[in-house]
């Protein structure tokens, strides 16, 4: 007698040890031994994927000049057998060149480290990829004036994506409007109306507030033509504590991104 769940198992196990060919963002790259490099990428079907480069800095190498920081590339993975795969292919679909610019490879990189906190080896999710390439082409694209604003608002759809963005409308405790005023608090990522904010008090700037919730309630692609009521590094301490809460990590090229906008 056959196994009902055995079919689906099988073939979930022979596509896990199949070769993956699948569209990808170039994340990560290291050196391993004198020729070769272990590449770290970004698919939308397969999450995060690692692969080691056999021969990538070899004069003749056919993956010279395609596995560049945050290159598309459509990518071929060997079979998975417990172990490394092997990233046999590598063509390239698309190179950035204009991330290059200091302060959109400051922010690309940090789209990109947000990305790889947020989805450990071979997990999916669509939403992640979907969020980095529609982010990395934002970035390559805006003036120069708008990238701290728009670094800000792919902050709150990351946190959005992973299920952390906290309500701006409502207080945390009682879920009355917040109207007059807001607060925040260093335990707990919400905010927080006057009646139930704990001392010492920590208002937050109405246009700080403004400008967060004009970003959430503008689609992406209408970003760069916005007139921010505030500059971003005065309302990127916000995001930064949301962030911190929510991956128990500290983005280390945040604060030289925004010390720049």
């Amino acid at each position: 007698m056959t196994n009902a769940g055995g079919a689906p198992a099988a073939r979930s196990a022979r596509t896990a040890r199949a070769t993956l060919r699948v569209p990808a963002i170039v994340l990560r790259r290291s050196d391993f031994r004198e020729s070769s490099r272990i590449v770290t990428c970004l698919s939308r079907e397969h999450g995060r994927l690692t692969g080691l480069a056999k021969g990538a800095h070899r004069p003749d190498s056919p993956f010279l000049g395609r596995l560049d920081f945050l290159n598309e590339v459509n990518a071929t993975f060997s079979a998975d057998r417990g172990g490394l795969r092997l990233l046999e292919r590598a063509d390239l679909v698309r190179e950035r060149r204009a991330l290059r610019e200091p302060l959109r490879f400051l922010a690309a990189s940090h789209l990109a480290q947000l990305s790889e906190f947020a989805l450990p080896e071979d997990r999916a999710d669509p939403a992640v990829f979907d969020l980095l390439q529609g982010g990395l082409n934002l970035i390559e694209r805006c003036p120069p004036a708008a990238i701290g604003h728009i670094v800000l608002g792919l902050e709150l759809r990351h946190l959005q994506v992973i299920g952390a963005m906290p309500d701006l409308d409502h207080c945390t405790q009682c879920g009355m409007p917040l109207q007059a005023a807001a607060f925040r608090h260093d335990e707990t990522p919400g905010l927080m109306c006057r009646d139930h904010a704990s001392l010492p008090l920590q208002p937050i700037r109405a246009e700080v507030l403004a400008l967060l919730r004009l970003l959430l309630g503008t689609p992406g692609r209408l970003w760069p033509e916005l007139v921010p009521p505030v500059a971003a590094r005065i309302a990127a301490h916000l995001p930064a504590h949301w962030l911190a809460v929510a991956t128990e990590q500290r983005p280390r090229l945040r604060p030289l991104l925004f010390a720049r906008c």
